[in-house]
């Protein structure tokens, strides 16, 4: 459960120090651009001039993070279950549709995804469009077996979003230079496509090393 996950490791670095957490805060705006004075980073720009301090940053957005990226739209549905499932499944055949169980009594349903694409759409205001979301649980109702079957109940969330994808469909990790739009002290880490969420802690210890030492074991 993506947003479980999220919490719980935003409720750790948000604690403070003295409580055994990091003491992180969340500053909601738009990046503009690194700031940088006699080649060493300051921060970052905000689109209403704020600077924001920093000795790194870490450009992180999913399809909007660089010019080379593309975005594999998918378009999904939370399904209540009467009880909690214990396996995701991942169909062959009606449409080939894949279900992901949480602890929650819903199951994450999702498919069909449309072509790779340069992303026009901005964050958090990509289209659902109705027709793709009634795809997805008319699939999942034939898949689970129609009436009674434990995917028949209406959802309770529609939504669409964009897996990242890149050129090789590898992942771009690592220091962003001057010349991409970096500089100093500016990394980058994108490109996950589907794997995000397996990926992500591993790559957050990853790109946490090499910030803070210069160096990691787990990047090449």
């Amino acid at each position: 459960h993506p947003k479980l996950l999220c919490n719980t490791l935003w409720e750790f670095s948000s604690k403070p120090v003295s409580e055994g957490g990091v003491g992180s805060t969340l500053i909601q705006g738009k990046v503009i651009s690194p700031v940088h004075e006699d080649g060493k980073l300051l921060g970052v720009k905000l689109e209403d001039g704020t600077l924001v301090k920093g000795d790194a940053v870490l450009f992180s957005c999913g399809p909007w993070t660089a010019n080379i990226m593309t975005g594999v739209k998918y378009h999904s549905v939370v399904i209540p279950t009467d009880r909690t499932l214990s396996q995701c499944v991942f169909f062959s055949g009606c449409g080939d549709p894949e279900v992901y169980v949480r602890p929650d009594n819903t199951a994450y349903c999702c498919g069909f995804p449309d072509p790779a694409v340069k992303v026009t759409e901005l964050p958090g205001g990509e289209e659902v469009r109705p027709e793709a979301v009634q795809r997805i649980v008319d699939a999942v109702k034939t898949a689970s077996g129609e009436t009674g079957g434990a995917l028949t109940a209406e959802p309770t969330l529609t939504s669409s979003c964009y897996l990242p994808t890149t050129p090789d469909n590898l992942p771009i990790m690592g220091v962003l230079p001057e010349e991409c739009g970096g500089g100093a002290g500016c990394f980058i880490a994108t490109g996950h496509g589907c794997w995000g969420i397996l990926m992500g802690p591993g790559s957050g210890e990853s790109m946490a090393t090499l910030m803070a030492t210069g160096e990691s074991r787990y990047i090449d």
